[in-house]
């Protein structure tokens, strides 16, 4: 990028101008979750876990090929996040390959843990049966079979997912362990895990009734429910704070389970919040209508000051813990808070007429490790990009 890109970026990152609503809202988000959801994976399809499910704010915000305050009142809106002023060291990043250990045309790399150094994700067909890879250190392992959909890894290689009839899971060392579904719910979905072991998702009853959950990887039969019902978790972060949704609102609780509203930026009665890592949050609210579908604009929350932005992309695929957004689509762009930026480069051996469609699917906390996919020849093959100051 240029440094007339990285000024228009920063400047739209201040002033992204938030249109009128005009559709139904609550449609829209869970509408937009429901195709987000069947994207993230590059064609290895969970809709029938979300079918089953029918919960609304149960699905996390990632990149698609080709085209989450303290206990106080709702959060006074602010236009920007937190900006730093200090000089930013040159990054240069690297593309390469992640080995594939069994066939399959849709090899797609989800998620990576705060570190770097584990990764996961799921190849297959793109007929519900895909199964669960975790790279360690660039080596492939595949999960036991039970295992389906991945949806996270923590920094000690713990993988947590949800199966398609709405069975959780949580993979250890070596052993597959299935999660409790709270009496009254007939499925949960698990969204995220973090370094204390601590797994966040929602359980879904009967008249698409909904609950916040927690488990641990250490006791997986045991749950607690966050909130009220009503109430969906969609990321936690390492010091186990939580975000998602309760009711329509997006909303976030404190290790402690007390929970208050976040932000929404301005026209905006709704959001929803997808994920968080560290201090900072990312979700979606509804814009207008193109092309006969509703546009879902990405937004991101500083969850220390509270500010709330909404932001001047098509999409985005993840949020590090320092604040770096990954916009995943087609050529994926690291933006930095400040709004500085960096695109992500192809294959070294591959021509430019010949780059494929790049899906960035999560990135570390670091900012300086992005997993994903290209997608070329109808073909997915996943990979990481590895950055170094």
């Amino acid at each position: 990028m240029t440094t007339l890109d990285d000024q228009r970026i920063a400047e739209l990152l201040r002033s992204a101008p938030v249109p009128e609503p005009r559709v139904d809202v609550g449609r829209a988000i869970r509408d937009g979750r429901r195709r987000r959801q069947r994207r993230r994976v590059g064609g290895i399809a969970v809709v029938s876990v979300l079918a089953g499910l029918g919960v609304v704010g149960a699905v996390q915000l990632t990149g698609a090929a080709g085209g989450p305050a303290p206990t106080t009142p709702a959060l006074a809106d602010s236009p920007a996040g937190t900006r730093s002023t200090a000089p930013v060291a040159p990054v240069t990043c690297e593309a390469s390959w992640l080995p594939q250990p069994i066939d399959g045309s849709v090899a797609v790399a989800n998620g990576v843990d705060p570190t770097g150094r584990y990764i996961v994700g799921d190849i297959g067909t793109g007929r519900e049966d895909g199964r669960v890879v975790r790279w360690t250190d660039g080596r492939a392992g595949v999960l036991p079979a039970g295992a389906r959909h991945a949806a996270a890894v923590n920094a000690d290689g713990v993988v947590v997912g949800t199966n398609g009839d709405g069975t959780g899971w949580v993979y250890r060392d070596g052993k597959l362990r299935l999660l409790a579904t709270p009496p009254g719910y007939h499925a949960v979905l698990v969204h995220a895990v973090n370094g204390r072991g601590d797994i966040a998702g929602t359980a879904s009853g009967a008249g698409d009734s909904h609950h916040a959950v927690l488990w641990s990887v250490d006791r997986p039969q045991a749950y607690r429910l966050v909130g009220r019902p009503g109430s969906t978790a969609t990321g936690i972060t390492e010091d186990g704070t939580v975000v998602g949704a309760m009711g329509q609102l997006p909303y976030r609780w404190t290790p402690q389970g007390r929970g208050a509203a976040l932000a929404v930026p301005d026209g905006y009665p709704r959001a929803s919040v997808d994920s968080a890592h560290g201090e900072w949050a990312i979700g979606m609210v509804p814009g207008g209508q193109q092309g006969g579908a509703v546009q879902m604009l990405p937004v991101r929350w500083n969850l220390t000051t509270g500010a709330v932005s909404l932001l001047p992309f098509p999409g985005a695929a993840g949020i590090a813990g320092n604040g770096d957004l990954l916009v995943g689509d087609g050529a994926p762009l690291v933006v930095a808070p400040d709004g500085t930026s960096r695109r992500l480069p192809g294959r070294p051996e591959v021509r430019a007429t010949e780059a494929g469609t790049y899906t960035a699917n999560g990135i570390s906390d670091d900012g300086l490790t992005v997993v994903g996919a290209v997608y070329e020849n109808q073909v997915y093959r996943p990979l990481v990009w590895r950055c170094h100051r």
